[in-house]
C-alpha cells in the first residue's frame, strides 16, 4: 500500500465483500506499457459473514449501480493530489489486461470492451466490471468511470466499525493495517466517551 488514500479504498472494498489485490502490475506486452493499478478486486454474489457481511452492511451508494451479477470486478484508481491525471488510468489495453486477470472468458472480454468501453460499468450477461476512481479532491464527472470521494469511503468505514464496534475493536490487532487499527481504536474511544458522558 502506498498511501492513506489507497489504504482506505482497499478497506472500503474489503468491507464491501471484495477480495482485493493492491498495486496490480501491468506487465509490458506488445500492446501495453509497464505500470500498475492501485487496486483490482473481485466479488461473488452471495458474500456472507456473521460480522459485517450481512445484506444491510454493504454500501448502498455503491450497490445502487451494481445489480444482478454473478461475478463483479473492480479496477480502482485512488488520487489524493489536487491535480489528478486520469487520462491513462482506464486505457483500453489496461482494462483488457485487468479483465483477463479477473478471469473473464475471451468472449466476455471482447463483448465488454466492444459494447461498453466508454461506460463506467462493463457488462456481459451477468458479469460486470466497474471502473472506479476514489479522489480526495473534486474530479469532474465522466461516463467512463464512477467517482467516489475519499470522505465517502472514510465515512463508510467508520460506520461499519461503529456498527460492530465491540467485535472490531476486540479483533483490531488481527487486521494487518495500523490505519484501520487506529480507526477502530478511535471509534471505541468515542463510544466510551459517550457512555461516560451519559452517566
Amino acid at each position: 500500500m502506498k498511501n492513506y488514500g489507497e489504504e482506505l479504498a482497499y478497506w472500503y472494498l474489503r468491507f464491501n465483500g471484495f477480495f482485493v489485490l493492491d498495486n496490480f502490475v501491468y506487465h509490458q506486452t506488445p500492446h501495453n506499457r509497464n505500470g500498475d493499478a492501485d487496486l483490482l478486486a473481485i466479488r461473488l454474489p452471495h458474500v456472507k459473514e456473521p460480522i459485517g457481511g450481512n445484506i444491510d452492511d454493504w454500501d448502498e451508494k455503491l450497490f445502487s449501480y451494481l445489480k444482478d451479477y454473478d461475478v463483479l470486478g473492480v479496477l480502482c484508481e485512488v488520487k489524493t493530489g489536487p491535480r489528478a491525471d486520469l487520462t491513462r488510468a482506464f486505457e483500453h489495453q489496461k482494462v483488457k489486461y485487468a479483465l483477463n486477470r479477473i478471469g473473464f472468458s475471451k468472449f466476455e472480454v471482447k463483448e465488454m470492451l466492444s459494447t461498453n468501453d466508454n461506460y463506467f460499468i462493463l457488462q456481459c450477461n451477468r458479469k460486470q466490471f466497474l471502473k472506479l476512481v476514489v479522489s480526495e479532491h473534486k474530479v469532474q464527472n465522466t461516463d467512463t468511470f464512477l467517482t467516489f470521494s475519499l470522505e465517502h469511503i472514510e465515512n463508510f468505514i467508520y460506520r461499519r466499525i461503529d456498527t460492530y464496534i465491540r467485535q472490531k475493536y476486540n479483533a483490531r490487532h488481527f487486521f494487518p493495517s495500523s490505519l484501520i487499527q487506529y480507526m477502530m481504536y478511535r471509534k471505541d474511544k468515542e463510544k466510551r466517551y459517550r457512555i461516560d458522558s451519559d452517566e
